[in-house]
């Protein structure tokens, strides 16, 4: 990995569609978690956690916080965070940023169903579905309540959960993700179904990172291409159908929870318009942009992100 980034890409034991590529270990417990039908896999950082190292003062531009955000070791808040990582990845995808989030609360990062660990469990056919997933997590973890961070398909299914169980979300973070079903989920679907994944994978990867990161093939982009390579077709399809089902919208005016809305600078999948209206949605919600990053703003600008949920 180049030395100007930090090095938090776990290695960890083969997994069904995401091979090893010699990314460092993370160096955080993992273990697995029983839920209804299947097992899934979760990253599991305890509250008293050594801080990461400083990054170097020469990391990329792109990785700066955005101008009005509090410096890192802003005083954590006691409640646990949970992570949602975005369709054909999984949690090692959050690996970065947790790194880089300050000690003081257990984070958790967790396959959802498809992806990772939970490769071989039954398809989700609706967000509701994997809300319920994460509904059974926290029962199964004995959390009561957290905040929960969503990016791409992880804010979506983060949404669900905060409509469909309010109570136990202390506050909302929903990064780089719709407010709408978008008519490119069943598309990518049947072109799947028909073609495989293979001809997703170079225009995924052109959404995911601005032109300059993905030149330089770092480990998050090799990460992320074998990742998608990788992916199990009938999973990669059902996902993108269970995505189709968002429909939260309505019920966005409705949420009392504390929100923030985090965009990538230069995202064509969910730009910052798309972001600010998911915003203006949500009463009284924050919106923040992180400029000159696209989608996967977790592995472009993990520092960044990480100041974004940290702040109070």
């Amino acid at each position: 990995m180049n030395s100007a980034r930090p090095a938090a890409f776990p290695s960890g034991s083969p997994e069904h569609g995401f091979p090893e590529h010699g990314f460092p270990e993370h160096g955080f417990p993992e273990h697995d978690v029983r839920l209804s039908d299947h097992v899934t896999r979760v990253l599991d950082r305890p509250a008293d956690a050594p801080p990461a190292d400083a990054p170097p003062a020469d990391a990329p531009p792109a990785d700066a916080p955005p101008a009005d955000a509090p410096p890192a070791d802003a005083p954590p808040s006691a409640t646990p965070l949970v992570l949602v990582h975005a369709l054909g990845l999984d949690r090692r995808m959050w690996a970065a940023v947790v790194a880089q989030l300050p000690p003081g609360r257990r984070v958790i990062a967790y396959d959802l169903r498809g992806h990772g660990r939970a490769a071989g469990a039954p398809h989700a056919t609706t967000l509701h579905d994997l809300a319920a997933d994460l509904a059974a997590l926290l029962d199964a973890l004995d959390i009561a309540s957290a905040e929960v961070a969503g990016l791409s398909m992880g804010g979506a299914v983060a949404q669900t959960f905060a409509v469909d169980h309010p109570e136990r979300v202390a506050r909302l973070h929903l990064v780089a993700t719709a407010g709408d079903p978008q008519p490119a989920y069943l598309e990518r679907a049947a072109e799947a179904a028909a073609h495989g994944v293979g001809p997703q994978i170079a225009p995924t990867l052109e959404r995911w990172f601005t032109p300059g990161f993905l030149a330089a093939d770092g480990d998050e982009v090799r990460y992320a291409r074998d990742s998608v390579a990788g992916a199990d077709t009938a999973a990669w399809c059902a996902s993108w159908r269970a995505l189709a089902t968002l429909d939260t919208r309505e019920h966005l005016p409705s949420l009392s929870v504390p929100t923030r809305v985090v965009a990538g600078g230069e995202d064509p999948s969910t730009s910052p318009a798309m972001m600010r209206a998911l915003a203006d949605a949500v009463p009284d919600a924050e919106f923040l942009v992180i400029p000159k990053v696209r989608h996967l703003i977790s592995l472009e600008a993990p520092r960044a992100l990480a100041d974004c949920l940290s702040r109070p």
